[in-house]
């Protein structure tokens, strides 16, 4: 996990400012994500889509009309609150 922080930060993000975004699935999809990579995929595509495209809609009202965007996406499951429990 550190190599790859670091990798990222020496070789792969510009020096840029940066915004972390966190997406937390309502626990009734945690399990079928974790088994399903299609629909997990949908849902980042998704998720990304409409971060960026605030990002674009803000950058245009404060003068910026070429402003790019980039994404490093992470799935991280670990800690009791996030334990994966079949519902029923």
């Amino acid at each position: 996990m550190a190599d790859t922080a670091a990798h990222l930060v020496d070789r792969v993000i510009p020096d840029v400012p940066v915004r972390q975004w966190v997406l937390s699935p309502p626990h009734a999809l945690r399990y079928r994500l974790a088994y399903d990579p299609r629909l997990l995929a949908v849902l980042i595509r998704i998720f990304i889509r409409a971060v960026f495209s605030s990002l674009r809609r803000r950058a245009r009202a404060n003068g910026i009309s070429r402003g790019q965007c980039g994404a490093v996406a992470f799935l991280q499951r670990f800690g009791s609150s996030l334990n994966l429990k079949k519902r029923s």
